[in-house]
């Protein structure tokens, strides 16, 4: 009988291997959850036919003994047993192979580990795991998370005109004698070849020497040799007035002892030497990972990590996936690609995008690619030696992908880099904490820092939320309505709230605003004399006047008129919006006319009411199209004041009040615009924040404020460690 089990991260996986094995129609036989994840027992569909053909009745002989009766009458019930419950077991449509098969398969054909594989499935979006494979999302999103972790060379003529010593190491046979011409030609064409000088300290290969002279007189350089590598320091010095100076190495392999001992002299040289490495394109990729590995211990160990790379052979490389991804786990940064022999043509700046497009452009298999399960069996470590080893990488790993998400969010989440440096301050003295505040929340700072995020609107949070000390900060909003997280702490501000409006006017730019609650007589006043169109929640006991009456809002809901439907997310579930609107007043000579609009929220699928939403605001056809998608974004926020409750809850009150109240600000605002944003950032950082909040939570604001705190908490204490 082919009874197979299978293990898996969680279920979806294991029943990926069961459907990818045997089929949809194979018979589960357990489901249960060990140690290393999820087991499941399966046997195939012909398996369970031939259980039953076996088990087909069969006539009792008429003089058959008790005993015979009695096995007869088990298989009966065993029969009718199997045939109930291969009934009832589902019979589900053939579907197409998962994304996370396919993107697997992708990469892995590729070239790319299948530890890099791992990493980047487990941060696949939700909203990204039934699309098609070629999704143009899909395929944009793995780009991204690529690029983002393959760091090249940003300006090739600025490293070149601050020159220094750089030193080129290597296995043997990488081509370090060829890239140093071709890396001296890119400083020639540069700069002319006054300032540049060869150096060599291979003696080991016959006509190494003689190769580079002939290579320096043909660029019109100087070139040096170093017949013992004791004496690189006192020529080093001698080329002081050099401004570039490139050394190639003697090749070694990473398995030679004397290693160390090269990259060690060439750390104890007079001036500065920046290691470069040079990896084999065509070479395998553990191999690749071996000599990075070995080459970057002894670098660091002689002071300073290696300061970059390059690729050598790329044209003969049929696969680059490989070489790439050892570039991207270890951090270094890609400088050029090197792709045959000539000099100075064969030699191109490293750009990722192209690399990329090159890498994944693989259109066939190879012999040498393994399947899943067998890729999944080689990870699992065997003994205790590899499973320290697994867990150092792992480690690694998450370091580098945590390092990864706070770049892209400091890159483009305004406000950002500021709230990462007051979580810092968050364990200081609160001497320290204040005198951060008042160098980073006072009027000049934060009015620069508004502007120059563009902030077009303003957020009044209304006073103190139910549950806060303090006053809620002021936020700014972007030109969609979108929050953004740079909070300024309301007693900053001027005291009244007519100065509060002049100020955010004239100095920040905010034309629009939105109020958590009704503003009062002057400030709607002073809305008017500037035709400042403005938003604010309602209470539904509001009264207003309509048709010569004074009434609740409740009761004229029924009369609005109804202006649209939209599917919105609130509190991380798909809602179905139908929007009305009713023209009304707060006086009875309709002096303030507003508009008054009313949400009404439906769950998509039982089509149950969940909620009825109602703002009061500017009326003006001209704007009635802006100001009906502003009531859709507002509604999607209307959490915001909620969550910062429960960010200022979860800080504790060991801090200064201010920064509290600041951090849960930002914490409250990044986490809903985190959860609505639909630009690239927020898609390739959603996964990771919401599985540090939790591997079973479900995707909400909630969900992220708690992942962000984690991921805060973790980036702070890295970078202490670093």
């Amino acid at each position: 009988m082919s009874v197979m089990r299978f293990l898996g991260v969680n279920s979806r996986e294991a029943m990926r291997q069961v459907r990818d094995a045997l089929g949809d129609d194979a018979l589960i036989l357990s489901n249960q959850r060990v140690e290393e994840g999820v087991e499941v027992v399966a046997v195939a569909d012909e398996v369970q036919s031939s259980l039953v053909e076996q088990a087909e009745p069969v006539a009792a002989p008429a003089s058959s003994a008790p005993g015979q009766d009695r096995l007869y009458a088990e298989m009966q019930a065993m029969r009718e047993l199997l045939m109930s419950h291969i009934a009832e077991t589902p019979r589900p449509r053939r579907a197409r192979p998962g994304v996370h098969g396919v993107l697997r398969q992708r990469l892995i054909t590729a070239g790319f580990s299948a530890r890099l594989v791992r990493e980047m499935l487990a941060a696949l979006p939700d909203e990204l795991s039934d699309v098609a494979a070629d999704d143009p999302r899909l395929l944009a999103w793995t780009r991204r998370q690529l690029e983002t972790r393959l760091a090249v060379l940003d300006d090739e003529a600025a490293m070149l005109e601050d020159g220094g010593v750089f030193a080129l190491v290597g296995p043997t046979g990488v081509g370090k004698t060829t890239t140093t011409a071709k890396f001296a030609a890119r400083y020639v064409m540069r700069f002319g070849g006054e300032d540049v000088a060869l150096v060599t300290t291979d003696d080991y290969r016959i006509g190494a020497h003689e190769q580079l002279r002939i290579y320096a007189r043909l660029l019109g350089v100087d070139v040096h040799a170093v017949h013992h590598e004791d004496d690189l320091e006192g020529l080093l010095s001698a080329l002081e007035g050099k401004r570039m100076v490139i050394v190639d190495t003697v090749g070694m392999s990473q398995r030679d002892q004397r290693v160390a001992g090269q990259i060690a002299r060439l750390g104890g040289a007079g001036r500065p030497v920046r290691r470069l490495l040079l990896l084999n394109a065509a070479s395998h990729g553990d191999t690749l990972e071996e000599v990075a590995e070995t080459y970057q211990r002894a670098s660091r160990d002689a002071g300073a990590p290696l300061y970059g790379c390059l690729l050598t052979k790329v044209d003969e490389a049929p696969r680059l996936g490989a070489a790439l991804d050892v570039v991207m786990r270890h951090g270094l940064r890609l400088y050029y690609v090197s792709h045959g022999q000539r000099v100075p043509e064969d030699i191109r700046l490293a750009e990722a995008p192209a690399l990329l497009d090159e890498a994944l452009a693989v259109g066939q298999g190879s012999p040498f690619t393994f399947d899943e399960n067998v890729l999944t069996d080689m990870l699992r470590p065997t003994d205790a030696g590899q499973d320290l080893q697994a867990l150092s990488r792992d480690l690694m790993a998450q370091r580098h992908q945590l390092m990864r998400v706070m770049e892209t969010l400091q890159r483009d989440v305004p406000g950002m880099a500021l709230m990462a440096a007051a979580w810092r301050h968050r364990e200081s003295p609160r001497a320290m904490q204040q005198t951060w505040l008042e160098s980073h929340l006072t009027p000049p700072p934060m009015v620069k820092t508004w502007r120059e995020a563009q902030a077009t609107g303003l957020f009044w949070p209304g006073g103190r939320p139910r549950g806060m000390d303090w006053m809620a900060p002021m936020l700014p909003l972007d030109a969609h309505g979108d929050v953004l997280p740079m909070a300024w702490p309301l007693h900053r501000w001027p005291p009244s709230d007519t100065q509060r409006l002049t100020l955010a006017r004239r100095h920040l730019g905010s034309h629009w605003h939105v109020f958590a609650r009704m503003p009062d007589v002057e400030v709607r006043q002073q809305l008017q004399e500037a035709g400042s169109p403005w938003l604010a929640r309602a209470r539904v006991q509001q009264r207003v006047w309509y048709a010569g009456e004074r009434l609740a809002i409740g009761d004229v809901v029924d009369l609005a008129e109804s202006c649209g439907q939209h599917t919105c997310r609130l509190r991380g579930r798909e809602r179905r919006v139908t929007l009305a609107c009713l023209p009304v007043s707060l006086t009875a000579d309709d002096t303030e006319a507003l508009q008054l609009w009313i949400a009404t929220s439906h769950d998509p699928e039982s089509g149950r009411q969940r909620g009825v939403y109602h703002w009061l605001g500017h009326r003006g056809d001209a704007l009635e199209i802006d100001m009906r998608a502003c009531v859709y974004r507002q509604l999607e926020q209307d959490d915001l004041l909620r969550l910062m409750r429960t960010a200022w809850q979860q800080l504790g009150a060991s801090m200064d009040c201010e920064l509290r109240v600041y951090l849960a600000a930002q914490l409250a605002a990044l986490s809903l615009r985190m959860e609505l944003s639909d630009e690239g950032w927020a898609v390739d950082t959603r996964p990771l924040v919401k599985r540090l909040a939790g591997e079973r939570k479900r995707r909400s604001p909630e969900t992220l404020l708690h992942g962000l705190m984690h991921l805060l908490t973790a980036h702070t204490a890295l970078s202490q460690a670093s």
